[in-house]
């Protein structure tokens, strides 16, 4: 038998040939799971992609603050926000009269029952209301209104994070304890000379109804606008004495030391307004002291008048847990016809020191009340914050022989912060007026002397 032999090359041709077909083969079988698998991994980094974002959002809501009294409702991109805000104050006091026939009666009062909204809208915009319920509970036909309008504005902040522009019943930019917020003053009453020269019902500051462009920096603020009058007391009563009072007003703030525990604050403040149809303004303040209405010095209706301005200037600074706030004002009064011009003056400073160590906060030209280290817990052994403060107070409506009368004050107190929302305040309040024409209402007594005790306990959201 012949043996069958193959060449070399037959050999060769015939192993390449099996290889590829073996190759085609096996890719042949490998296509359908090559495109499993890729179908698998797409899910696979689909579901990553998934898993990441619920993370970030899971992050994002850890950063969120707990639900507080003060919740604020916002979407995550953080464009559009929702908050309510509002404080509630109780006040008791007791008067002991010393000289003058003047009856100041001891009592309780609700100074501010307030409640309102903030809100931004598309990121750049914003909006504040809020009213004062205090007086809602009294009889409808009393004057002025049940309810008190505080602000009533929208604000726009895309000219950078510095800047801002507020339409509408703001507060004005005067004094230095008109821009302090209510509920972190050290004191229940509001200085003589503060009261006397910004209330917004009589004079030009506090709120009012106007445009204002402000700018805020580390270490300096600016503003100023242009102002109507208050929601509550535009213009008088009569048709010729409708038209409003107007007028600018700016402030202007610079602190050379800016840290967490020592600021020291220098500013500055006017208005100049018109007396609108009234053809009138008066000057007024009670002794600190809210309980009782009555006002020991009184300007009365300055009548005939062209227009009046005011000036007042800052200096205030923070050591650690001592506070020191200061300031002077003064007040003109230009008169048509033969009448002589007016000046009034007055000022006051006051200090703070912190038991327990600690500081007040300081942003944008004022200051905020001390937060309490350890808010105060029986079970967890914590106090609170506590604080020792004084003031010594000064008022002068007297210019020649106009009389508006002179008061001078000194008070002392002890400032209880139960937690970042709850404080206690306790005062005693001394006070002198005398030669004051208007007040007191009650002839033959122009000397008035006397002391009170007062207690206020409240609660801001």
């Amino acid at each position: 038998m012949s043996k069958v032999k193959f060449k070399r090359t037959s050999l060769s041709r015939f192993t390449s040939v099996s290889v590829l077909a073996l190759t085609l083969g096996a890719a042949a079988f490998a296509t359908p799971a090559f495109a499993a698998d890729e179908s698998l991994q797409s899910r696979v980094d689909d579901l990553e992609a998934t898993i990441d974002a619920l993370r970030s959002e899971i992050a994002e809501i850890r950063k969120t603050p707990e639900l507080k009294p003060s919740p604020t409702f916002k979407t995550s991109s953080g464009d559009y926000a929702f908050k309510l805000r509002g404080q509630v104050a109780v006040d008791a006091g007791v008067f002991n009269t010393k000289k003058g026939l003047v009856d100041q009666n001891s009592g309780t009062d609700l100074p501010r029952v307030r409640l309102g909204v903030d809100g931004t809208i598309a990121k750049d915009w914003a909006y504040r209301v809020e009213a004062d319920f205090s007086k809602a509970s009294r009889d409808d036909t009393a004057t002025p209104s049940e309810l008190d309008v505080k602000d009533a504005y929208v604000s726009y902040g895309g000219f950078g994070e510095n800047w801002k522009v507020i339409a509408g019943q703001q507060k004005t930019p005067n004094t230095l304890a008109r821009v302090n917020p209510s509920t972190d003053a050290l004191f229940i009453g509001t200085p003589l000379a503060v009261e006397a020269f910004t209330n917004r019902s009589t004079t030009g500051g506090d709120y009012k109804i106007g445009a204002l462009v402000g700018y805020t920096d580390i270490n300096w603020t600016a503003s100023a606008g242009f102002f109507g009058e208050n929601l509550a007391s535009q213009g008088g009563t009569t048709n010729v004495t409708k038209d409003e009072g107007y007028g600018p007003a700016a402030r202007v703030t610079y602190a050379p030391v800016n840290k967490p525990d020592a600021v020291v604050h220098l500013g500055a403040s006017g208005y100049w307004r018109t007396a609108g149809g009234r053809n009138s303004v008066r000057f007024r303040t009670t002794p600190e002291v809210t309980i009782d209405n009555n006002r020991l010095v009184d300007t009365g209706n300055i009548t005939g008048i062209d227009d009046y301005a005011f000036e007042g200037f800052e200096l205030a600074g923070v050591w650690g847990p001592l506070f020191v706030q200061s300031e002077y004002l003064l007040t003109q009064v230009n008169r048509s016809g033969a009448a002589a011009d007016l000046s009034f003056d007055g000022g006051y400073i006051e200090t703070a020191y912190a038991l327990t160590g600690e500081s007040h906060p300081y942003k944008a030209g004022a200051f905020s009340r001390i937060k309490p280290k350890k808010a105060f817990d029986l079970s967890k052994g914590g106090w609170g914050a506590w604080e020792l403060t004084a003031r010594y107070s000064t008022l002068d409506l007297t210019d020649g022989t106009f009389k508006g009368g002179q008061q001078d004050n000194y008070a002392f107190g002890v400032n209880w912060y139960i937690n970042d929302y709850l404080r206690f305040l306790a005062n005693y309040v001394t006070y002198d007026a005398k030669d004051s024409l208007i007040s007191p209402p009650v002839a033959g007594s122009p000397v008035n002397e006397g002391d009170a005790f007062l207690t206020e306990i409240s609660v801001s959201w």
